[in-house]
């Protein structure tokens, strides 16, 4: 049975998580305004995202434990499977992330489970009415379409564009550099990245929010 203090200790990871990850989207903002002056100097902001972002979503692993056990208690139909992809996609979301910083993995792989998590959250907020507000509901449910956006890239471009992303160690810079940018395919695709960056923005915002909300949950 979960008890009031690990409803309490979830909002705290949650909470953290926010800050993180908001820092973190700090981080890529400043690494994408400043590497086309100097790149090297973008590097280490891009690094300090990196380490963010796999904390962000670690953190998360306790508050999707917690929101399953909320919903156990609205009804006796949600199924462990359920969880277990949420927390899946967060772990593998948080491994994939750190496998780009050896340039073991491509840096934008992360984005296809950061979009099984946003289905996650998707499924979870629409079964939390009766449990949260309205408002913290939908927010939750736009954070999730918005990563599930962001998670088609990687596939959409293995598809349509080019296979490199999926090379293992990761290609040079060079070598996707020199990959044709002007395909219809490829300017849709990085559209759709810029909707879903909503998700992106507004996640760390929905995570702080359900840590004040969890923090205030009694049996």
């Amino acid at each position: 049975m979960t008890t009031d203090l690990q409803y309490r200790s979830a909002g705290r990871y949650a909470i953290a998580s926010g800050i993180i990850g908001a820092l973190a989207f700090g981080f890529l903002m400043t690494y994408l305004k400043i590497r086309e002056e100097n790149f090297a100097q973008s590097i280490f902001f891009l690094r300090f995202h990196d380490g963010g972002a796999v904390l962000q979503f670690l953190l998360l692993i306790p508050v999707a434990l917690v929101l399953h056990r909320l919903q156990e208690r609205q009804t006796s139909t949600i199924k462990r499977t359920t969880l277990k992809i949420g927390i899946g996609s967060l772990v593998f979301t948080a491994l994939f992330v750190l496998l780009t910083i050896p340039k073991i993995l491509s840096d934008v792989l992360y984005l296809f489970p950061q979009g099984i998590f946003g289905a996650w959250l998707i499924l979870v907020n629409w079964r939390m009415k009766g449990i949260l507000s309205k408002g913290l509901i939908w927010l939750g449910i736009v954070v999730g379409i918005g990563l599930t956006i962001s998670g088609i890239f990687p596939i959409g471009y293995a598809i349509f564009v080019d296979t490199i992303i999926l090379q293992i160690p990761a290609a040079s810079d060079e070598a996707v550099q020199k990959i044709a940018t002007d395909t219809t395919a490829n300017i849709i695709l990085h559209q759709m990245v810029g909707i879903g960056l909503i998700g992106v923005v507004m996640l760390p915002v929905w995570t702080l929010l359900i840590g004040s909300r969890l923090l205030r949950e009694k049996i």
